[in-house]
Order: C-alpha cells, then sequence, then structure tokens
C-alpha cells in the first residue's frame, strides 16, 4: 500500500469517526398530564379521524414554545380539531360529487374550499372535547409542549353539519339540487370508508 491509498484510508476512517461522535439531540421529558413521559393510547396512535359505533373520534395536536401557557396550546389543538372536522365533511361532499361524477360551478368551488379551513362560517355543534394530553420536554436547548385533544361527535351530528355544507352549495349551483332530487347524488346513506388517516407530521 503507497502513501497516497493509506493517507486517504486513514482520512476515511478519521472522518466516519469524527461523524460518529456528532452528537443527535435527545428529547428530555420534564412533565405532562400523567406525570409519566407515557402518553395514552388515543394521543400516541397514528389515526386522526376515525368512527366507533354512532361516534367520529378526531385526535388534534399543537406544538408550542417551552415558555408558552398550557391553556393557549389547548385552544390552538382545539381549534385544529374544528378544522380537521370541517376538512373530513368537505372530502365527504367531494368524494360524493366524484363517485357521482358531477361537476359544480366555481361559486360552489368557492364555498367548499372555505369549509376546508378556518374561514368556515357555519356552526359546529355537537363538538365535544373528551379528553387532553400535554407533555413538556426538551430537544436540546429548546422546551416545547405538546397538546393533544380528543374530540368526538355523533354521527347524526355530523351528518347534521354536512347537510348545512350542501344547503350552501345547493344555493350557488342549482344544478346540485336537480342531481339530488334525481337521486344521481346520495351525500348520507352510502356507506363511508374508514377515517384512519397517518399522522405523516407534527404542528
Amino acid at each position: 500500500m503507497n502513501r497516497k491509498v493509506m493517507f486517504m484510508s486513514f482520512f476515511v476512517v478519521g472522518a466516519l469517526l469524527g461523524c460518529s461522535s456528532l452528537k443527535v439531540p435527545q428529547r428530555v421529558f420534564l412533565d405532562s398530564s400523567l406525570k409519566k413521559d407515557s402518553p395514552p393510547d388515543w394521543a400516541n396512535q397514528l389515526k386522526v379521524a376515525w368512527e366507533e359505533g354512532d361516534k367520529i373520534f378526531l385526535h388534534a395536536q399543537f406544538t408550542a414554545r417551552g415558555n408558552e401557557r398550557v391553556a393557549g396550546c389547548f385552544d390552538m389543538a382545539r381549534l385544529d380539531a374544528k378544522e380537521k372536522l370541517v376538512s373530513e365533511i368537505s372530502n365527504d361532499v367531494r368524494g360524493s360529487l366524484d363517485n357521482a361524477q358531477q361537476s359544480i360551478n366555481e361559486e360552489a368551488e368557492i364555498v367548499l374550499g372555505k369549509v376546508r379551513t378556518s374561514s368556515f362560517e357555519g356552526k359546529v355543534r355537537g363538538l365535544r372535547f373528551a379528553e387532553e394530553y400535554f407533555e413538556r420536554y426538551l430537544i436540546g436547548e429548546n422546551e416545547r409542549i405538546d397538546c393533544h385533544v380528543l374530540s368526538e361527535m355523533k354521527l347524526s351530528d355530523y351528518n347534521q353539519l354536512k347537510k348545512s355544507v350542501v344547503e350552501d352549495l345547493v344555493q350557488v349551483d342549482t344544478r346540485l339540487k336537480e342531481a339530488i332530487t334525481k337521486k344521481q347524488i346520495d351525500f348520507f346513506d352510502a356507506k363511508k370508508p374508514d377515517r384512519d388517516v397517518a399522522k405523516d407530521d407534527k404542528n
């Protein structure tokens, strides 16, 4: 082995050792609702929305800086839950339209687009915040708080809210009313698929 090869070998080994010595910030548990580093099952699962019996459940969360109030963190998580709910309804309505191959006009598209966001102006009735959980931790030198909220809503209330969305669409697109009257679109009787959705990011 000549000197050049030996030098390159030492350089590669040294670089590998140097990289392995770099420390990745570890999560350090500080506090939680349960006073231990083990969240409840509903806060630890990958589901965002799912059905059980005659209810729909939603898991929402929000991450805040450690110097912010836990109450404010929970307020943001509750707001996220409402947005997830109306977005789920928008997806249900859109799915029914797509299955019926029914197009809607531009004004109806705007209405349906607003349903997906906090600009939704309808009343959300029947949504109950059943459980809450927070955990405080350190990542490196940065303190964070994760706030989790478990919400539930009866399917009857869910369908009533979806009905109000459909009524708003019908007001701006009369073709939808005709299609509903002719049973070309059924927004409520069709069996919906499971609403299990992978949580692929954190707020």
